[in-house]
């Protein structure tokens, strides 16, 4: 599959790196291997393609965008499918990916007809003049790099294109080396609409290549980044020596606190929701069970007799409930993760196996004290289940927040009141009362506490953190006639 710098079309001359399909370990494509050079063009021919896209009025840009969305869902079935096949996630998550872009751009474009600026009062201190008047207005940052993990591509492809796009910014797409093919159609459905081949372009290539080149450019006036806490944090370092500004959604190893009367039917409903999807390979996901003592062992029975109904396996299949993950390495991870749990002195009550390429039946841990890397730092990316037990409330808040990250967290009893009293002690971004932690909409502030990240993603605040706000003084226009 080709990728374009500025229009040019890059497929000759170029090491060509593998795309495997996880599930089969073949081939399905190839993507080119950039170089420094290759990423300095595309971040100065964005600069160019911005001025172009910036020109355009609010309403053009929305229509354009629009109609990006149209073409996006007509090829629904065909990206879904090619993200289905180099990444390994059931056919029917990575359709609701596409669907999730066509929905953030059209909440994103109804915000951005919306962007007023101010106009500012005068007189009102001793600093200002009774005589001048002061407005403001919002103007795009310029080129935004977008740096997109392996789990969700193309879903979070749109949580930082629909933004900065609308509000008038070029964008640089640096899309994860196992799973670009997806992101790259996307990227060609932009350019079919009308979003000129300038303001949009994705780069492929080695990180260890021409990610610091892209981060570290002066031109790029923001960086937004979903994946690793160590990876954004280098990117923070980078990015500080052009002061350029950093929006981080990191890692997480979310609370899923279950309090003496909490409902244990919706808790294991809930937490399988939270927790198979994509196998397990979700940021926001519920990490750590945390579960009053009371009632800790009728939630594990009723969690593995939920767990013993799931089909695993080819996610091509529709009846399927749980498909691949990204990598057998990955799986391999996950698996060595679960293996240390035990050795600290958990116990594997209910799965673990792995067979295939790439898959894992998702495991439950009992046993788990708070003392195991598990209840604190280690942030297991798959499909496990490790239930820490509590007998008070204040050992349940200390159990929750004795951890480095605070992304999501949910919370679960019958007296809503109580939940929330709980919910206000958890040092995370979100917290879903009586729902699991894997929640997130278009509109709501997205991120974290601690290590989990800087800023937040959703059309209620996006657009702010992707213009700069300027104010313009009219000198005496208001001077006596």
């Amino acid at each position: 599959m080709y990728v374009q710098i500025g229009g040019e079309h890059l497929e000759k001359g170029y090491d060509m790196l593998p795309v495997l399909n996880p599930v089969t370990a073949t081939v399905i494509d190839h993507v080119p291997a950039l170089s420094e050079t290759d990423i300095t063009r595309a971040v100065t021919t964005a600069s160019e393609g911005q001025k172009e896209w910036a020109a355009k009025t609010q309403t053009e840009r929305n229509r354009i965008l629009r109609k990006f969305a149209e073409i996006l869902l007509s090829r629904r079935a065909e990206i879904g499918a090619l993200l289905c096949a180099e990444n390994g996630k059931r056919i029917a998550e990575a359709e609701e990916e596409v669907d999730t872009v066509a929905a953030l751009i059209e909440s994103y474009c109804d915000k951005a007809s919306h962007l007023y600026g101010s106009s500012l009062p005068n007189g009102t201190d001793a600093t200002s003049c009774h005589h001048d008047v002061i407005f403001t207005r919002y103007e795009p940052l310029g080129v935004i790099a977008c740096l997109l993990p392996f789990n969700f591509p193309v879903e979070l492809c749109g949580h930082k294109i629909a933004p900065a796009l609308a509000a008038g910014n070029a964008v640089i797409i640096k899309p994860p080396s196992d799973c670009p093919l997806a992101v790259i159609a996307l990227v060609d459905c932009l350019h079919e609409a009308g979003v000129p081949t300038k303001a949009v372009q994705v780069v492929t290539g080695r990180g260890s290549v021409i990610g610091d080149v892209l981060i570290s450019n002066p031109q790029i006036a923001a960086i937004t980044m979903t994946g690793g806490t160590e990876t954004g944090t280098h990117i923070a370092e980078k990015a500080a020596r052009n002061l350029t500004r950093c929006y981080l959604e990191l890692g997480g190893n979310d609370a899923f606190v279950i309090l003496e009367d909490g409902d244990l039917e919706l808790a294991v409903e809930q937490a399988l929701e939270s927790r198979v999807n994509n196998a397990g390979q979700v940021c926001c996901a519920s990490k750590r069970y945390i579960v009053h003592e009371s009632v800790a062992e009728a939630f594990t029975e009723k969690l593995i007799e939920a767990l013993g109904k799931l089909k695993v396996g080819d996610p091509t299949d529709r009846s399927n409930d749980v498909g691949g993950m990204i990598s057998e390495k990955a799986r391999d991870e996950v698996k060595e993760q679960i293996r240390h749990t035990v050795d600290q002195g958990a116990k594997l009550v209910y799965g673990g196996e792995s067979w295939g390429h790439n898959f894992m039946s998702p495991a439950v841990l009992i046993n788990v004290t708070k003392d195991m890397d598990v209840t604190k730092d280690m942030e297991i990316f798959g499909a496990a289940f490790p239930i820490i037990t509590f007998k008070t409330i204040e050992e349940a808040i200390e159990l929750v927040n004795n951890c480095l990250y605070g992304l999501n967290s949910a919370v679960f009893s019958k007296d809503t009141m109580k939940a929330i009293s709980f919910a206000q002690y958890i040092e995370a971004g979100s917290a879903v009362i009586n729902g699991g932690g894997n929640y997130r909409t278009a509109t709501m502030p997205f991120g974290g506490y601690k290590k989990s990240g800087i800023g937040r993603e959703g059309s209620a605040v996006t657009l702010h953190e992707f213009v700069q706000e300027k104010s313009y003084v009219l000198k005496d226009a208001m001077g006596r006639c």
